[in-house]
């Protein structure tokens, strides 16, 4: 099974469908890059700028893949989204326990990023999704595994499309391979790896 578009976001740069996008940005420095490609998308959504880096890196790669596939062609309630990652959110952990440790108040507005399946909560509440959703842990992205996951929820009806893939951010790195398959007659060309 290949999936009808992609989106890469890493450390080394940014593709969708395999095209380079943004090459000019830098990505080698310790800045991260996810305030600049919100501003070039020209989103507004001022959600965004609370959201922790696991949620901004998932929903930037979302809101990419937006402009190579109208999801409007699938109900509200027929996109499911199935990630995977390593690290959970333990970025984001770190933060909340270092504040802990301080003898400081912890923040809600980190303690909601402790559990790394609000990504798909802000996806959803953005692209209003009502679908299934999954968020796993693995040692590293099995494409294989995930598609047989993803193939699974279009097996049983659960899902016309899945959107989902690796979502890692852990210290600076960062590894997004977003994908979007679905059951239509039209040819996927994109290889899930």
């Amino acid at each position: 099974m290949k999936a009808r578009a992609s989106v890469y976001i890493t450390n080394q740069g940014i593709q969708v469908n395999t095209k380079p996008v943004f090459s000019d940005l830098k990505l080698e420095d310790d800045k991260l890059p996810f305030n600049e490609i919100y501003k070039r998308l020209k989103i507004t959504y001022p959600k965004y700028h609370k959201m922790d880096n696991l949620s901004k890196l998932g929903f930037l790669g979302v809101e990419l893949l937006k402009r190579e596939i109208d999801l409007s062609q699938y109900g509200e309630d027929r996109i499911a989204q199935i990630f995977q990652n390593s690290y959970s959110s333990l970025d984001t952990d770190i933060i909340h326990q270092k504040s802990i440790n301080a003898k400081k108040m912890p923040s809600p507005a980190v303690f909601v990023y402790t559990l790394p399946n609000i990504v798909m909560g802000e996806i959803a509440i953005r692209n209003k999704l009502y679908g299934e959703n999954l968020f796993t842990l693995a040692d590293n992205f099995s494409p294989e595994n995930w598609l047989e996951l993803a193939g699974v929820y279009l097996a049983l009806g659960k899902a016309d499309a899945v959107i989902g893939g690796w979502l890692e951010f852990f210290g600076n790195n960062f590894n997004l391979r977003l994908f979007l398959i679905d059951n239509s007659e039209e040819e996927a060309l994109f290889e899930v790896k």
